[in-house]
């Protein structure tokens, strides 16, 4: 796959965590924003994805059934 910022190619691979990994942030109006975008029970919970070496950006995808 081609990077979308930089048009170099992407290297496959994943990001692991413990338990779970969340997305935290907060919406236009200030109010907290929450999603759990993996997990795994026994730690070691994974996003599977891309990563750049050129513009050091990474490309994650999350999983249909976390949302």
């Amino acid at each position: 796959m081609k990077c979308p910022f930089c048009g170099e190619e992407m290297t496959e691979g994943y990001v692991e965590s413990g338990r779970y990994f969340m997305w935290k942030g907060k919406d236009e109006r200030g109010k907290k924003q929450e999603y759990l975008l993996a997990k795994s029970y026994m730690g070691g919970a994974k996003l599977m994805g891309k990563i750049c070496p050129f513009c050091r950006k990474l490309v994650l995808d999350i999983p249909e059934s976390q949302f």
